[in-house]
């Protein structure tokens, strides 16, 4: 079973539509984050259980510093500790149940991750995977609807500029 721990506001302030929220409020932002989790468990895949990480605690489950939703954990650090200490903490914690996979853009998060023998992966490619199809946009060339040179021609393109280099 794979377990993908989050690095949840670095999540939140790299995805557009999750940074979006945040104009509403920092709880809003947060419940987006998890109910794409929710989804993207949903959908099945190789995940079997997500640990969303939060620098601080909830104002709105004071004393708790987990919350449950279903197969999604939501962890809020207390002071002193900070969310990287935490998900180092979470992957100690499941060494030798599976494979753990952190999800940040931040590099010292990510090469602690692997430091401690988890995968590390981009938030981008997080993404990227875990939304649903219909909403994954295919790769459109760049010359779709333009005229491209024949092979010869394009070689003479470039020959005639090699030369033209060569002049100045």
């Amino acid at each position: 079973m794979v377990t993908t721990i989050l690095d949840g506001y670095n999540v939140i302030h790299a995805v557009p539509e999750l940074a979006r929220q945040m104009d509403r409020s920092l709880q809003s932002a947060r419940e987006a984050l998890v109910r794409f989790c929710q989804e993207a468990r949903g959908r099945g895949g190789e995940t079997g259980q997500f640990c969303v990480v939060f620098d601080g605690r909830d104002a709105h489950a004071p004393g708790a510093s987990e919350q449950h939703h279903g197969r999604v954990t939501v962890c809020f650090t207390q002071k002193p500790e900070e969310a990287d200490a935490r998900i180092l903490r979470v992957i100690e914690a499941l060494r030798g149940c599976g494979q753990c996979v952190v999800v940040s853009n931040d590099n010292e998060v990510a090469n602690n991750a692997r430091a401690f023998g988890a995968r590390s992966i981009s938030v981008q490619e997080f993404y990227t995977k875990a939304r649903p199809p219909s909403t994954r946009h295919p790769h459109i060339p760049t010359h779709v609807g333009k005229v491209m040179p024949s092979t010869r021609d394009a070689h003479q393109i470039t020959e005639d500029y090699r030369k033209h280099l060569e002049r100045t």
